[in-house]
């Protein structure tokens, strides 16, 4: 069970795409849209967990198109966020503004794209399938699936809720508001680099199955 517990945590803290999204959120817009982020993450989050423990998206294992088509999808809204982050810091400071927070981001939006961040990376519940055998033997999972499942999201969440205060502080959004233009670069950047990753790798698997096609031919 600490095991699960630990996991989950540790899953959180490697940097990734979530992540990236709550903090620019909390960042740009305070706590409260870090945590409407935070929220829509976690609702998408347990959808993957059920799915995995319900065993449904076995799906995406043994469907590489099916797979591959949740991945272009995902790789498409991240290069999107990407690219909306950039465009609205310079229409910003083209309109001569000086803080993004003027750029209102409603708490509904926020959730959304934490939803929709989370829900369209298929390797969460590919992560689910390939970990809980691993830690959790056949008997422990069979008799309590979902006890398994709320550890690990337990786990997973701690680490959101105990950063997302501190990233969160006016002390230190104040200091950051200083940076904010190079920040939201930053963030772009690197909401574009995670998309170009992934539709790199898709791309990659996608020509392992037409081994005699040729860009060229």
């Amino acid at each position: 069970m600490l095991v699960l517990f630990l996991l989950g945590l540790a899953l959180a803290a490697s940097p990734g795409p979530d992540f990236l999204l709550m903090t620019k959120h909390t960042l740009s817009h305070g706590t409260r849209m870090g945590y409407a982020t935070f929220l829509g993450n976690r609702t998408s989050f347990i959808l993957h967990l059920t799915l995995a423990v319900l065993g449904l998206s076995v799906i995406l294992k043994e469907s590489a198109l099916l797979y591959l088509f949740i991945r272009m999808a995902g790789a498409a809204y991240l290069i999107y966020l990407g690219c909306n982050n950039i465009f609205r810091r310079i229409s910003a400071q083209a309109a001569h503004s000086s803080s993004i927070t003027s750029m209102a981001l409603s708490a509904l939006l926020a959730y959304q794209r934490g939803f929709w961040s989370n829900l369209l990376n298929p390797k969460v519940s590919l992560f689910f399938l390939s970990i809980f055998p691993q830690f959790v033997t056949a008997e422990n999972f069979a008799s309590e699936p979902f006890s398994n499942a709320l550890i690990f999201l337990a786990g997973n969440s701690c680490w959101y809720l105990a950063v997302l205060p501190i990233v969160g502080m006016q002390l230190i959004r104040e200091g950051m508001a200083r940076f904010q233009a190079i920040l939201d670069l930053v963030f772009g950047l690197l909401f574009l680099g995670y998309g170009g990753k992934m539709i790199i790798e898709d791309l990659q698997i996608l020509l392992r199955y037409l081994p005699g096609y040729s860009f060229f031919s």
